[in-house]
């Protein structure tokens, strides 16, 4: 569980770092992130968020992400950017 959240907190303040200032790609993850829209992102938040993107990949429900489910959650994160 905590490389899922490597790989959310990479894609979403790693994707690119050119400027001080966010891009548009960056505002929608932290958007998606900030549960209750207060313009602020919690431990809690990113818990949540985290444990409702495995519940998304995990098709199957078995609690257990598998490669090809791994190659599904790719496909969402290309279709985002």
């Amino acid at each position: 569980m905590v490389w899922l959240r490597i790989i959310v907190i990479f894609f979403i303040f790693v994707s690119t770092v050119k400027s001080s200032e966010l891009n548009q790609q960056e505002i929608t993850y932290f958007n998606f992130i900030d549960l209750n829209n207060d313009g602020f992102v919690s431990i809690e938040e990113i818990n949540q968020s985290i444990d409702i993107i495995f519940q998304l990949i995990d098709s199957n429900n078995d609690k257990l992400i598998s490669t090809s489910e791994l190659e599904d959650l790719k496909e969402i994160v290309e279709m985002l950017q």
